[in-house]
């Protein structure tokens, strides 16, 4: 399961929270939080049946305070940083490292993928900005997805990075789930208060091929 925390639905998830901080911490080697983890910030937090965290990453707004516009605008210095109501910042992405083999590693990084797909799709966010590993980004498009480059490749945490805008739609997600043959809808937003700016369509699963062929 993929949990959305916002600020209006952190108090039944502050345990996962701390866990996703904790790693975090571990995994990138910087500080628990910093000052973009405020009241605007979306978290993608993958919990195991156990309650282990397993994976995570933070969405921000363009419209107020976010990495790009605030810290390196540099990056993005071919298109610009991209702003707007339907664009979020995809920032501090992890994964745990430790877990017991690579298979289990492979699965909390396709999990993470596929939910921010269906979470940006579900939530009516048609573009997300990032850095993004060259290699990752070149994988993004053999899957099918668009990617715009924003910036020059730059040397970033001992790997060749860019600054990119990635379009989110239905057919985006489609494609991500057949690539990966992962077709359960993975993202739940539980707690939030009635009248919560953030809603959730429905989930639309398409037929695996399998199925499509019958």
């Amino acid at each position: 399961m993929i949990a959305v925390v916002t600020s209006r639905n952190a108090p039944l998830y502050t345990d996962a929270l701390a866990d996703m901080f904790r790693l975090r911490h571990r995994e990138i080697g910087r500080q628990h939080t910093d000052c973009f983890d405020a009241a605007a910030a979306i978290y993608l937090v993958l919990i195991a049946e156990g309650g282990a965290v397993r994976a995570g990453a933070r969405l921000l707004p363009t419209t107020g305070p976010h990495v790009f516009a605030d810290m390196a605008p540099q990056l993005c210095g071919m298109k610009g940083v991209q702003r707007g109501e339907r664009i979020v910042e995809l920032t501090r992405a992890v994964v745990d490292e430790e877990l017991p083999d690579r298979a289990a590693m492979e699965e909390a990084r396709k999990h993470l993928l596929v939910g921010l797909f269906e979470f940006c799709v579900r939530a009516g966010f048609e573009m997300f900005t990032t850095l993004m590993p060259t290699d990752l980004l070149y994988r993004h498009l053999v899957m099918g997805i668009q990617v715009r480059p924003l910036g020059l490749t730059v040397e970033c945490g001992g790997a060749r990075q860019t600054a990119v805008a990635v379009t989110v739609d239905q057919d985006a997600l489609d494609s991500l789930r057949f690539a990966l043959d992962e077709f359960e809808p993975l993202v739940h937003y539980a707690g939030a208060p009635e009248g919560d700016p953030l809603l959730l369509a429905p989930p639309r699963i398409p037929a695996r091929p399998c199925e499509a062929a019958e």
